[in-house]
C-alpha cells in the first residue's frame, strides 16, 4: 500500500508541474548559443572612430576682425566634433590677385573663400564656386538686403553669402587740420587744396590706394560716379568709357599721385586706417571697416570723417560693397563647408554672430535688416553716426567680367603711374571695352 501512495503522489505532482508549463512558442525559438570553450577568448574590437571632415579656410583680415574669425572656428569645433575647420591666415594683396586663382588652377585651393564684387564675378563665370542656392531659406532671402542678395547672384544662382555692406568716407587727422587752419574738404577743388598743404616732408595729405586690384577700383568707382562717367550701358551692351567725365574723374585721381601730394608705395595696407592713426598721411579714403582701430589701436589720435568730396556741381556718392563668403566647387565636403558659413553669417532664427562681426569685430552695416533691427542704437554712436547719415547715398559696388575689370584697373593705373593723361587713358579703354564687347 505504501508503494501505491508514493506512485500516486509522484504521478499528481507530474501533473501539477505539467499545468504550470508555458504553452508551446509559436514561433520557432532562438538558436541555442554555440557551447563556449574553456579557452581565453579576446575581447571585441570597437569601430575606429569616424575621422572628422577637414575643411581648410584662408583668411586675410587682422586685429578685432582675424580674432573674431578664429574665435568663430574654434567654437565651431568644440561643437561639432564630425567636422575640423583648419583656418589660415595670408595676406590680403596676395590673396586677391595671385593666391586664390594659382591654388585653384593647381586643385589646392581651400573648400571656404572670400570673395568681393572685383573677383565675385569673375570667379562664378569660370566655375569655381558652388551653388549656394539650395542652403538658402525663404526666410533667410527675406532678411537679405535686395542689392546684397544681387550682387551674389550670378545667372539665376546664388554663389555667395553676403557678411556685410562697407561704405567709404574721407578720415582725417583733426589737428592736423585745424592746426592748417583747413576745414574738412567737402569739394574735389578743397580736397586737393587741403591734400597741397598738409603734404610735408614728413607728412601725406592723402592716401589713396596703389596697387592694381579690387580695392583700388572699390575706391574708384565713387569718383568717377560723381562726375558723371560710367563702364558700360545700364543694359551692359555699349562701351561709355571715352567721354569727357571720365576723363575728368581719371585727371583728378591721378593727379594726387603726380603732384606728390598721395604716396606711390605703401607700407600699411590702404585699407588700414594706421596710415592716418601714425602721422603718415593727414587724410585717407577708407570704409567702416576702420572704425574700431580708431576707437582701440588709434583712440589717442583726434581722426574724424566726412562724406567723400564731390565735384563742385554735383552730390557726393559713396559705394557700397564688402565681403561674401563662398565654397570652392573643387571642395569635396560642399555640405559641411556650407553648413559652418550659413552657421556664421546666415541662420535665419539667429543673427548673433552676424551682428558680433558688424558692430564687435568691426563697423559695417550688414546684409540683413534684422541684424540693423537687433542693433539700431550702434549705428548712431561715434564715427558711426557720421557714415549712417549718407548711407543712403551708397551705389552698390559693380561687378564686371574679368576682361572689363582688367582694363579698367589697367586705365586707372596709367594715370596713376604711367603719365597718361585722362582722356588717353579713356580713349584706349574704350578701345579695348569695345573688343571684349564684340566677342
Amino acid at each position: 500500500m505504501k508503494k501505491i501512495s508514493i506512485l500516486l503522489i509522484a504521478i499528481t505532482v507530474l501533473a501539477l508541474l505539467a499545468s504550470c508549463t508555458s504553452p508551446a512558442p509559436t514561433q520557432p525559438p532562438a538558436a541555442t548559443p554555440a557551447p563556449q570553450s574553456d579557452a581565453t577568448e579576446a575581447p571585441a574590437t570597437l569601430p575606429a572612430a569616424k575621422e572628422p571632415v577637414v575643411l581648410k579656410f584662408w583668411d586675410f583680415h587682422g586685429g578685432t576682425e582675424a580674432q573674431f574669425l578664429t574665435d568663430a572656428v574654434a567654437q565651431y569645433n568644440a561643437s561639432h566634433p564630425d567636422v575640423r575647420i583648419e583656418l589660415t591666415n595670408v595676406n590680403q594683396s596676395d590673396y586677391i590677385t595671385t593666391l586664390i586663382p594659382t591654388a585653384y588652377a593647381n586643385g589646392e585651393a581651400p573648400d571656404i573663400l572670400f570673395v568681393e564684387p572685383s573677383t565675385f564675378t569673375k570667379y562664378a563665370e569660370k566655375g569655381m564656386l558652388a551653388d549656394l542656392t539650395p542652403y538658402y531659406t525663404e526666410e533667410l532671402k527675406a532678411d537679405m538686403q535686395p542689392s546684397a542678395l544681387d550682387a551674389a547672384t550670378y545667372q539665376g544662382k546664388i554663389y555667395a553669402l553676403p557678411m556685410e555692406m562697407e561704405t567709404l568716407g574721407l578720415f582725417y587727422n583733426v589737428d592736423m587740420l585745424n592746426a592748417a587752419g583747413i576745414q574738412p574738404p567737402t569739394t574735389w577743388d578743397e580736397l586737393s587744396a587741403a591734400a597741397k598743404a598738409l603734404t610735408t616732408n614728413d607728412v601725406y595729405g592723402l592716401v589713396l590706394p596703389v596697387e592694381k586690384g579690387g580695392y583700388t577700383l572699390f575706391n574708384w568707382w565713387p569718383f568717377m560716379w560723381m562726375s558723371g562717367a560710367d563702364i558700360l550701358s545700364k543694359d551692359r551692351s555699349t562701351c561709355v568709357i571715352n567721354t569727357p567725365e571720365m576723363a575728368q574723374a581719371l585727371d583728378f585721381w591721378g593727379s594726387f599721385f603726380k603732384d606728390g601730394y598721395a604716396p606711390s608705395s605703401l607700407q600699411i595696407g590702404p585699407w588700414d586706417i594706421g596710415n592716418v592713426g601714425t602721422g603718415f598721411a593727414a587724410m585717407q579714403v577708407g570704409g567702416t571697416y576702420m572704425i574700431n582701430a580708431t576707437e582701440t589701436t588709434y583712440k589717442d589720435v583726434n581722426i574724424g570723417v566726412v562724406p567723400l568730396p564731390a565735384p563742385a556741381d554735383k552730390k557726393s556718392i559713396t559705394v557700397a560693397g564688402g565681403q561674401k563668403m563662398a565654397i570652392n566647387s573643387q571642395s569635396k565636403n560642399v555640405d559641411e563647408a556650407a553648413a559652418f558659413i550659413f552657421w556664421l553669417f546666415g541662420d535665419p532664427k539667429d543673427n548673433t554672430m552676424a551682428s558680433k562681426w558688424a558692430t564687435e569685430a568691426k563697423f559695417a552695416y550688414p546684409a540683413r535688416f534684422s541684424v540693423i533691427k537687433t542693433n539700431s542704437a550702434i549705428y548712431d554712436k561715434g564715427l558711426r553716426k557720421a557714415f549712417t547719415s549718407f548711407y543712403d547715398t551708397a551705389v552698390p559696388e559693380p561687378s564686371y567680367p574679368a576682361e572689363i575689370t582688367d582694363l579698367v584697373n589697367d586705365m586707372v593705373q596709367s594715370v596713376m603711374f604711367g603719365g597718361a593723361t585722362g582722356a588717353d587713358a579713356a580713349a584706349k579703354a574704350q578701345a579695348a571695352c569695345e573688343a571684349v564687347i564684340k566677342k
